[in-house]
């Protein structure tokens, strides 16, 4: 059922009807009237009968509102239609005829009434029949259009909160897993160096502050993205000392590159929890991004060795599992086959790499 509460219904309504009736009365006038000398009282009948086809349209439109046409059939509607276009036409004739005749004068008004019978009225009968008809159908459309529009603007909107809230939902699953780990390295410290401790505290509020800025904010620069894993380092550079050693590669162009927040992060994590287990010390990380042939290529290198279940039964550290994967179902909602995430080893190393197809003005594709 159409909603009267909507302005914007109202007012297309109103724009369409008026501007409807008036073209097709100035269009019927210039077909079959210009050519003939019309005196004044035969223009204002002829303005009459289509302002009577306006009224009795909107009374029509009062019927299609109560019409609870979204439950019923094409069949149903289209029958409801039609005997409503027939008795209207009908009504429009004769209310026509009884406003507009008299305009022409007491002798003319008498001799109309004479002929007003629906034998001598079949034709135009049928005539404004599917005038209203037309009317009708074209009320309809673009009823149905507005709807389908409202519907999509409605699914899209639907969909964009589902996919933010999918977003979000993997965000809190990485939030917890740093926050843990940033602790756990804090309480190594505390009784060992008070110093190297409350230096952990300000670098982890760094890292949580970065945290709640971005929450909101789909992508943040790359760069962002960096620091917020360079204070994760000092973190874990104090925790493991000389032990681990972090080094970056950054090309400038990639600096400013949108990408999800934290999405790098995870992969750091897995390549020191991972890299501490498998490989001789001290632990080296490299962070490399670069931008080529509008690609954005990002890698993630650690000394040591992949960790996966085998034939002998080894298998990977105890984690959570949700490193790698929450990384992965980032990209596909972000960048819906634009992305690669590859993993390998080379030369003693285990690189993981992330490149995101963009096109020649910058943006993602």
């Amino acid at each position: 059922m159409t909603s009267t509460s909507d302005p914007g219904k109202i007012s297309l309504f109103w724009v369409l009807q008026i501007s409807g009736w008036f073209l097709y009365g100035v269009i019927y006038y210039l077909i079959y009237y210009s050519y003939k000398d019309l005196d004044l009282a035969s223009t204002i009948g002829f303005a009459v009968t289509y302002m009577v086809a306006f009224l009795v349209t909107i009374v029509m439109r009062k019927i299609y509102q109560k019409l609870d046409y979204q439950h019923r059939s094409i069949l149903n509607v289209s029958g409801i239609v039609i005997l409503t276009s027939v008795v209207f036409a009908v009504i429009w004739i004769y209310l026509d005829r009884f406003v507009s005749y008299p305009i022409y004068g007491i002798e003319k008004f008498q001799k109309a009434l004479d002929k007003i019978t629906l034998r001598n009225n079949i034709s135009q009968i049928y005539w404004n029949s599917f005038i209203l008809f037309t009317w009708s159908a074209l009320y309809f459309l673009i009823n149905f259009w507005r709807q389908w529009n409202e519907q999509l603007a409605r699914t899209e909107k639907a969909e964009l909160l589902a996919h933010s809230a999918q977003l979000q939902m993997l965000r809190y699953q990485l939030n917890p897993h740093f926050l843990f780990n940033s602790l756990n390295s804090i309480r190594a410290l505390i009784l060992e160096d008070q110093t190297k401790a409350r230096d952990m505290v300000t670098e982890l509020a760094e890292l949580l502050r970065y945290s709640l800025v971005s929450k909101n904010n789909g992508d943040v620069p790359f760069s962002e993205e960096i620091t917020a894993i360079k204070h994760y380092f000092a973190i874990e550079e104090k925790r493991y000392e000389e032990n681990l050693q972090v080094s970056f590669e950054i090309d400038p162009l990639a600096e400013e590159y949108p990408i999800p927040s934290f999405l790098v992060h995870p992969l750091v994590e897995n390549a020191v929890k991972y890299g501490m287990k498998t490989s001789s010390m001290p632990l080296k990380i490299k962070i490399q991004a670069k931008i080529k042939d509008n690609k954005l290529s990002i890698f993630v290198r650690n000394s040591g060795t992949w960790l996966s279940d085998d034939a002998e039964g080894r298998s990977r550290p105890a984690g959570t599992g949700t490193g790698l994967k929450n990384v992965r179902e980032r990209l596909e909602n972000r960048f819906p086959g634009k992305y690669t995430l590859t993993t390998s080893e080379e030369e003693g190393c285990v690189v993981i790499k992330i490149s995101i197809s963009r096109d020649v003005e910058g943006n993602h594709v």
